[in-house]
């Protein structure tokens, strides 16, 4: 059971009026400087404010498959709130720039804390930003501020970046859309262990095109572990609140 908590963790088409320098194909262009292809790549990215989703998210792996319904909270840079049920909440996630805090009911046990438990999980060095991002099917890193290799693919754009000292980043975006199909982390612990990060699917409402559904599969420690995050609702609010209180009587979860 702590394994699926720990999964949920894991878990927290341009539109007509964008302007872009590089016309929509079928198949990737060879002859687009990288430049160019960037500038496309950030225009295609949405701008969101407060973003609000109901998501079934489905959990796979090879000893267990478990369903949850998640209530998904953002304010852009600012705050990340997760609500997962089973009939009845089960847990909670509120993320800020500086803290982690996280608890279940099965075990009773809570997180309060920095970003050092979630990213022990999946051998990254994720911030908030980057959760964020993942959500609303932007890449995790700012392409226009580092430094990035083209490689030939009959079918995306690919770009990859070698900076992190954790992880090399493979991106993987739509020649039509320009939107992101897929982020892949190779972990640079010397075990090959992978996460992926697809979006097979995009929907458009209030004319912002975001994800309608994200598909997260990890190679850690020789488990194979997928997913599925489908979202059921999507708005954007003015403004949200993140309701949360640690219950009493838990354990600390401690590194």
């Amino acid at each position: 059971m702590v394994k699926y908590f720990q999964g949920l963790l894991i878990i927290f088409s341009i539109s007509a009026c964008k302007s872009l320098t590089v016309l929509p194909s079928k198949k990737p262009v060879e002859s687009i400087k990288l430049k160019k292809l960037i500038d496309n790549f950030e225009k295609s990215e949405e701008k969101i404010n407060f973003f609000r989703a109901k998501i079934k998210a489905t959990y796979i792996s090879k000893k267990i498959k478990q369903s949850v319904s998640i209530n998904l909270r953002l304010e852009n840079g600012k705050s990340l709130w997760l609500s997962a049920n089973i009939l009845v909440p089960v847990a909670k996630l509120l993320m800020t720039n500086e803290k982690v805090l996280f608890y279940e009911k099965f075990q009773k046990k809570y997180y309060d804390g920095d970003y050092k438990f979630l990213n022990s999980i999946l051998g990254t060095n994720f911030n908030l930003q980057d959760i964020q991002n993942i959500f609303v099917g932007n890449p995790i890193d700012n392409l226009k501020k580092t430094k990035t290799n083209r490689i030939d693919n009959p079918e995306y754009y690919v770009l990859i970046n070698n900076n992190s000292q954790k992880y090399k980043t493979t991106y993987f975006f739509d020649t039509e859309s320009f939107r992101i199909r897929e982020q892949r982390f190779l972990l640079l612990d010397g075990l090959n262990n992978i996460l992926s990060i697809k979006y097979p699917v995009y929907q458009k409402i209030n004319e912002k095109i975001v994800p309608k559904q994200i598909q997260i599969s990890s190679f850690v420690n020789d488990e194979f572990v997928t997913i599925i995050l489908e979202f059921i609702r999507v708005d954007f609010p003015k403004n949200l609140t993140n309701p949360f209180k640690f219950p009493d009587g838990y354990t600390k979860i401690k590194l």
